[in-house]
């Protein structure tokens, strides 16, 4: 087996989905272990200018730290959720050779962090995702193929 473990940045775009089907047909051919598809959830700002602004005029409190932790809990788990529903019949197909993993940050860091941290073998992207700007390769899938300590492979 030459990847044991294969990253798949998931955001649910075609090229991305693409990306996934592909890595599992390399562990279908013996050639990987097992596949992540990784979901990067933005970080919401709830301490941002615009809405320290809404607040005051709306006439709420502040959020407490408490408060804050518990929307941003809220908020991995509705991605977490939707990840698991948009992937169930891939999942149940796929058995225990992918496993679904969601991070937080800025897609390309929070993909790259956790490539080093889990032991990535090889990343397979797709070419561009949901939110990717005009170009052939977009931009988190340009800085991951920059900046990856591990193979890249860009699926169209």
């Amino acid at each position: 087996m030459k990847y044991k473990n294969i990253l798949v940045p998931y955001d649910g775009s075609n090229p991305s989905k693409n990306a996934l089907s592909t890595a599992l047909e390399y562990v279908d051919l013996g050639v990987a272990g097992k596949v992540t598809a990784f979901f990067a959830a933005p970080i919401p700002q709830f301490e941002t200018q615009d809405f320290l602004i809404a607040e005051q005029i709306s006439g709420s409190q502040p959020l407490t730290p408490e408060q804050t932790a518990e929307m941003q809990r809220r908020y991995i788990e509705f991605h977490r959720e939707k990840l698991a529903k948009d992937l169930g019949a891939v999942a149940e197909e796929a058995g225990n050779a992918l496993v679904i993993a969601i991070g937080q940050g800025k897609p390309s860091k929070a993909i790259l962090e956790y490539a080093h941290t889990h032991h990535i073998d090889l990343i397979v992207m797709g070419s561009r995702g949901l939110s990717a700007v005009a170009g052939v390769l977009g931009s988190v899938s340009y800085a991951v193929l920059r900046n990856a300590e591990c193979p890249v492979m860009i699926e169209r």
